[in-house]
């Protein structure tokens, strides 16, 4: 298979209630993410980003995945999406660590 291919083929059909619902839970599961970073002291020493990255990782893939784009949206789309994989997958497995590390609150 052409990677070209991969990029454009075609959705699956699925339930609007699933697409659009799936999509009301992660745009209000971020809404509250963002509220809670909000209410977050600056003195706050664990890691207050890795929600977010989880998030973006699922409305990306989503967005790219479950709806009907123009061709060249939906590859950029699905670019997006793969490469947000990937650094999310960095950022929670090893950069979180280095950044936030698990020794808890300084004394």
């Amino acid at each position: 298979m052409k990677i070209r291919s991969l990029l454009t083929s075609p959705i699956q059909p699925n339930n609007p209630a699933f697409v659009y619902g799936f999509l009301a839970v992660i745009v209000m599961l971020l809404i509250g993410d963002i509220q809670w970073q909000l209410s977050l002291s600056p003195s706050y020493p664990y890691d207050r980003y890795g929600n977010l990255v989880v998030l973006l990782m699922l409305l990306f893939n989503h967005l790219a995945f479950q709806f009907r784009w123009p061709p060249a949206v939906m590859a950029a789309l699905r670019l997006l999406a793969l490469g947000w994989i990937v650094f999310g997958l960095f950022y929670i497995c090893y950069w979180s660590r280095i950044l936030f590390p698990l020794n808890g609150p300084p004394s």
